[in-house]
């Protein structure tokens, strides 16, 4: 496998460390090819990145002039599909990461076992063939990636199920019948009578609605709201820790 990672810390003794430690665990690792652009400013890499040009990318938080997780904002806008790890010497960040989707978020100085996980786990993820479900429309059927999955709103004998890009698929499923293809993927959430929301989708929190990267805002069922943010935070939570909940 072919891997592009960039870095971007504006100390240069932090940026070697990495590019040492991410070098060695890929030394170990058989078919693994490496190419690591490491830059000293966030402003340095977006004049430079073209989207889809790398696969991940180590992101400072504390950087003078644009900080990590602005710098994070505007890498998820020009690509949906790199995959973001912060470090940082502080954890105050870390809510502020969510929104982002980040693949981590890891403490500073990170041990070299600490990079040669999230190395393995990048591997793993972008090696995994993704999981598909097959939706059935009025005259014709889809294969759909779970993780391309937004979100899936139920009006009656018909379902709307937003994807990736902006796409709409109308569905003649019951809801109960997505309900059983999705109940064992710890993404979805039944936010409200009818609604399903896929978590890793989530932009913001609102007082009673879910504000999603793509699509519709969806309701959040008042009479639960504690326990629906509770489950949604302890799911980025696990993911901010490496876990991965699937």
């Amino acid at each position: 496998m072919n891997l592009t990672i960039l870095i971007a810390d504006d100390l240069e003794e932090d940026r070697r460390q990495l590019i040492d430690d991410l070098t060695a665990a890929a030394a170990v690792r058989q078919g693994l090819h490496l190419r690591i652009r490491d830059y000293s400013s966030g402003e340095q890499l977006l004049r430079e990145y073209a989207p889809g040009s790398a696969q991940l990318a180590f992101l400072d938080i504390c950087m003078d002039e644009i900080s990590g997780i602005e710098l994070g904002r505007a890498l998820r806008e020009l690509d949906k599909k790199l995959l973001i790890v912060f470090f940082t010497s502080s954890r105050e960040y870390a809510f502020d990461a969510f929104p982002l989707h980040a693949f981590d978020y890891l403490l500073k100085p990170c041990s070299r076992e600490t990079v040669s996980r999230v190395l393995d786990e990048v591997v793993q993820t972008l090696s995994e063939k993704e999981t598909e479900i097959e939706i059935r429309a009025a005259h014709s059927t889809y294969r759909v990636p779970l993780s391309q999955i937004i979100s899936i709103h139920s009006f009656g004998h018909y379902l709307d199920i937003y994807t990736a890009g902006g796409n709409r698929i109308r569905s003649i499923m019951t809801f109960a019948e997505i309900k059983e293809l999705l109940k064992v993927d710890a993404r979805f959430l039944e936010c409200h009578r009818g609604i399903l929301i896929n978590m890793d989708h989530v932009l913001t929190l609102g007082e009673d609605q879910f504000f999603m990267d793509e699509g519709p805002a969806c309701a959040l069922r008042i009479r639960d709201r504690s326990k629906l943010i509770r489950q949604f935070s302890q799911y980025q939570i696990s993911r901010m820790k490496g876990e991965r909940p699937r």
